[in-house]
């Protein structure tokens, strides 16, 4: 069976308000999945859209999102686990170093069954936030050195299941010389297999100007290599985007090596087999 632990119930632009937080449009994901021959999702919303995260990040865009009742989110994924829909409890926590404290009481709090970790700031300066680009601050070179630091320690802070689109540093499409990619994929994946923490494949890169899964072939290969993990997401927003474009994900795998995947429930995992899948 495939799974999909990265959606989110709302775009950016939607606030994550009740209008959002109900178990009909947690169906209607469920039957996207269904009809892509996906049997069990998680919804992973992002930290920032809660109010319980408000002070994590000094920043005004942040500060903005953190609005919604993580109470209620949570009380609306019990529900649909109740209701009989197989539907995971995530959460998608940014690693922010400073604030490691905090985010060890989110991520063990509120019963999640699995926890992602993301990169998405470097400092005050966003990785794939356009309105605050850390590429105006930075070369190529210099941003992938910090985003691949920041992985590394995120997945050794023990605080994830699975790092969440792993090299989002090439989200624009800004990529330092082969050379230093190779060699950062080559360290990335150690470090991630000493933490024993999983990558998520994600199929979200081939939407976005990188047109590209993430993680690039190189950095699966090396986590194959390595002994890391995989876990599967689409980064959905909305319920068309659920499952999409899996087959590129499973055709990617199979050319690494990977003959399994990872399900999560109550932070445990289990291991699920591969499909055979055709190159799309």
């Amino acid at each position: 069976m495939l799974a999909d632990y990265h959606l989110h119930l709302a775009s950016d632009e939607e606030p994550l308000g009740a209008g959002a937080l109900t178990l009909e449009r947690v169906l209607a994901y469920v039957e996207a999945a269904r009809a892509r021959g996906i049997g069990e999702i998680g919804i992973s919303e992002h930290v920032h859209r809660f109010a319980a995260a408000a002070s994590l990040l000094d920043h005004e865009w942040w500060r903005a999102q953190a609005r919604a009742d993580i109470d209620a989110y949570r009380a609306l994924l019990a529900a649909a686990a109740e209701a009989g829909l197989p539907v995971r409890a995530g959460i998608e926590l940014d690693w922010l170093p400073e604030r490691s404290a905090e985010l060890r009481e989110l991520a063990g709090g509120h019963g999640w069954d699995y926890v992602l970790g993301s990169v998405h700031w470097l400092g005050s300066l966003g990785v794939d936030h356009p309105g605050y680009p850390v590429w105006e601050t930075l070369d190529a070179a210099e941003a992938w050195r910090r985003y691949f630091a920041e992985l590394a320690a995120a997945a050794e802070s023990g605080l994830y299941d699975s790092m969440a689109h792993p090299d989002l540093a090439k989200v624009f499409g800004h990529r330092p010389a082969l050379p230093l990619r190779e060699r950062l994929y080559g360290e990335a994946a150690e470090a991630l297999a000493a933490a024993g923490v999983c990558i998520e494949v994600s199929t979200a890169g081939l939407r976005k100007p990188a047109a590209e899964l993430y993680p690039a072939p190189a950095l699966l290969a090396a986590c194959r290599r390595a002994g890391v993990p995989v876990t599967l997401g689409s980064d959905a927003h909305a319920a068309g985007d659920v499952g999409r474009d899996y087959p590129v994900a499973l055709a990617a795998l199979a050319r690494a090596g990977y003959t399994s995947y990872v399900r999560l429930r109550g932070r445990e995992r289990l291991a699920e087999p591969l499909p055979v899948s055709p190159s799309p």
